[in-house]
């Protein structure tokens, strides 16, 4: 209990002092390079690699997964020379959850190590980050795997992705405004398909599955504006082959701010950004949790009308609350959830801000 409130404490004060520090904003226009920028950038202050996915057997029992790796800077710039060994620069965040559709169950699990010393890192060539035995890497071939296993929820995966689409750069050209000054953005870039292969545990039983995941890659250091207290992101998989992201910026007043916006792709791969103008998200329905008392808006009214797309969400589970205070101080409902009406599909959806303010954190 004391080592989590240590490492709570460490968070919390790099979070408050981060704008002291010199740490790289993300400014346009971008210029990528790869393998390279499939790795870490240690240069800002926060970053994260985040896989989502809906999976079924053989049999057609049906599951869905999240499993992101988060990188917390601590200090910026390069380590001083009477800095002690020890002191950490750097923190690697594990969040990974199961949630069994069939059963209406939902598992959550998180680790968090600072990077060194054998016990967490993120390599800078290429994408390969590891918290212990929780591992993702980019092989060889172009595929991605992914490993994690949590003995004390029961639930763990071995999975091998592959894009089913080229890589997505959000927005625009990968520059994703989320604020009104300067540096008030993110670098984001996206798998919006992957096909999905491997084996899923759960409860000590072993399931073959297959299906298909999103991957967002994102970093930044002062990404959400003053004011931005959360937001209701949705990443979707569109049964005519198209995939849609949308995210909704909310402020202290629960108004979505008009840097929110997203990317439809096409089923070629051809990517379309949007503005705040160009779609609609109505909340219609809300879930309390018993555990923190937040009502999460869990069912919506979406469309994207010169698009031709309009669609309801409705939860495929019902409890998806994440509560990882000890890891981030953070607490989100993240889950499965499925389009019905004129559009349809399938995807997963992100709520944050509602047990938690997440001001200052990003």
């Amino acid at each position: 209990m004391m080592r989590k409130l240590f490492f709570l404490l460490l968070l919390s004060a790099a979070f408050v002092n981060a704008q002291e520090m010199e740490w790289k904003k993300i400014v346009p226009p971008l210029e990528f390079s790869f393998p390279r920028d499939h790795g870490s950038h240690p240069d800002y202050r926060t970053e994260w690699w985040y896989f989502t996915g809906q999976v079924q057997t053989r049999e057609g029992r049906r599951f869905g997964y999240q499993f992101t790796i988060f990188r917390v800077g601590i200090q910026a710039g390069e380590k001083k020379a009477d800095e002690p060994d020890m002191a950490p620069r750097q923190i690697l965040a594990g969040h990974f959850a199961i949630a069994d559709i069939q059963n209406n169950g939902f598992r959550f699990a998180e680790r968090f190590r600072r990077i060194g010393a054998g016990f967490a890192d993120a390599a800078l060539d290429d994408m390969h980050a590891w918290i212990g035995d929780w591992e993702l890497k980019r092989n060889g071939n172009g595929e991605v795997s992914i490993s994690a296993l949590d003995r004390e929820t029961a639930i763990g995966v071995e999975f091998s992705l592959s894009p089913s689409k080229p890589l997505v750069f959000q927005e625009n050209g990968g520059y994703s405004k989320k604020g009104s000054e300067s540096g008030n953005a993110s670098a984001y870039l996206s798998w919006t398909r992957m096909k999905t292969d491997g084996v899923l545990s759960f409860d000590g039983d072993e399931y073959p599955v297959s299906g298909a995941s999103w991957f967002d890659h994102e970093w930044g250091s002062s990404q959400l504006g003053e004011g931005v207290q959360g937001w209701d992101w949705f990443g979707l998989h569109l049964d005519d082959g198209r995939d849609l992201m949308l995210y909704g910026l909310r402020n202290n007043d629960g108004e979505f701010i008009p840097e929110s916006g997203g990317t439809l792709v096409d089923a070629d791969g051809t990517a379309h950004p949007l503005t705040r103008d160009d779609f609609t998200m109505v909340p219609l329905q809300t879930w309390n949790s018993p555990i923190t008392g937040a009502n999460y808006p869990v069912r919506w009214e979406i469309a994207v009308p010169d698009k031709n797309i309009s669609f309801q969400i409705q939860p495929m589970v019902d409890e998806a609350e994440m509560n990882a205070v000890s890891s981030l101080g953070v607490i989100y409902w993240e889950g499965p959830v499925e389009m019905i009406g004129k559009t349809t599909g399938r995807g997963y959806m992100e709520l944050s801000g509602y047990a938690t303010n997440l001001e200052d954190r990003f």
